[in-house]
């Protein structure tokens, strides 16, 4: 039997290995994909909250603290954050305490008593719209999907009066 003979056995072998691999590089690619997209969204919800707080620090209202996270968030008014965005405050280095005030009030009014020492906006992804729920659910294919909405998106800032 001579060398060419045998090299002619082996002329689809690399075609079949190819398509051995080519399903595990897909799913890692598009897995990484889907994280890498939902990790980004996830940081410019923290970034809006950021801008939201910041808003409230400098004798914002809770409603233009609410406004403010929405139209930092870069999703579309047709999906509005609602209820899902919550507002804290804090005295000192104890627990945040949840701000109850009607929309026109300034959670770091003195007037209002005891100003707080920093303000906090957060997203509760777990009540966020189902459009934005699903932004945060990476599912690849043959692996257990993972939530990322029990991240934590809040952001606080010092009140500046």
């Amino acid at each position: 039997m001579n060398i060419r003979s045998r090299a002619h056995g082996e002329e689809g072998a690399a075609a079949v290995e190819f398509a051995l691999i080519v399903g595990v590089l897909a799913m890692l690619i598009f897995g990484m994909l889907q994280f890498g997209l939902a990790f980004f969204q996830l940081q410019n919800l923290r970034a809006a909250t950021r801008e939201g707080a910041r808003v409230g620090a400098v004798d914002g209202t809770a409603q233009n603290m609410r406004d403010r996270v929405q139209n930092a968030s870069g999703l579309p008014s047709s999906a509005p954050l609602g209820s899902s965005v919550y507002l804290k405050t804090r005295i000192g280095t104890g627990s945040p305490v949840t701000f109850a005030g009607a929309a026109t009030d300034k959670p770091c009014d003195p007037a209002t008593g005891t100003p707080p020492d920093s303000v906090i906006a957060g997203i509760d992804l777990r009540t966020a719209p189902a459009g934005i729920q699903n932004i945060f659910t990476v599912d690849i294919p043959f692996l257990p999907s993972i939530d990322l909405r029990s991240a934590v998106v809040e952001g606080e800032f010092r009140c500046e009066i």
